[in-house]
């Protein structure tokens, strides 16, 4: 039996491929004054992956995310600001008719548009793929760069759970044809919470 395996392995080791120098890594342009901030840049990749980005004051939040009509939906909310109006359920069963999840992000990546979701609790997990419209809330000062900055910040072993999150839900794997909203939220709307500086500057997100 050993001979048999030492065969084995010596045949795997002289099948193996020649190693190969580890690419260099690729750095995303340093934000300047040549280059927009980390907000528009962010803002710019989150819109073009299918998300909404708008940039607001803490205290425009619960109407930005509602449009200010709690009533008129089921809402579940894991934001101060934003009141639950579902009843309260252990079971991820109870959130088949979810209109709106809104919950805040740990940071955004300006390289992709992407925010950091994590959590231990399986309703809010559930609720992320279930509600029909999400909303994240991010702020602006916890934008960063890239995805190497993000993970030299985020504690993956800190949550059960814990997602990127970038743009709706979208497929095209039938026929090609792109569809929204198959498997998860057909709408992603992302309120940063600026500064007023920050809200004062001219740009096509504000």
């Amino acid at each position: 039996m050993s001979d048999a395996r030492e065969a084995i392995l010596s045949a795997v080791r002289s099948a193996r491929p020649p190693a190969v120098a580890r690419p260099e890594t690729r750095v995303a342009p340093a934000i300047g004054s040549d280059q927009p901030t980390l907000l528009d840049a962010f803002a710019s990749a989150a819109m073009a992956g299918g998300a909404e980005v708008v940039v607001a004051a803490r205290a425009d939040v619960s109407r930005l995310a509602t449009g200010g009509d709690t009533g008129a939906v089921n809402v579940l909310s894991t934001v101060a600001d934003v009141r639950t109006t579902i009843a309260t359920s252990r079971d991820p069963h109870a959130l088949d008719s979810l209109d709106l999840y809104v919950c805040a992000a740990t940071l955004g990546v300006a390289e992709n548009g992407a925010v950091w979701l994590a959590t231990s609790d399986a309703m809010q997990r559930a609720a992320l793929f279930l509600a029909t419209r999400v909303v994240i809330v991010l702020d602006a000062e916890t934008i960063v760069p890239t995805l190497h900055d993000a993970y030299a910040r985020i504690d993956v072993r800190a949550h059960s759970f814990g997602a990127f999150v970038a743009g709706p839900s979208k497929t095209a794997d039938i026929e090609q044809s792109l569809v929204i909203g198959a498997h998860g939220p057909k709408e992603l709307t992302v309120i940063v919470v600026a500064s007023p500086a920050e809200r004062a500057r001219p740009g096509e997100i504000r």
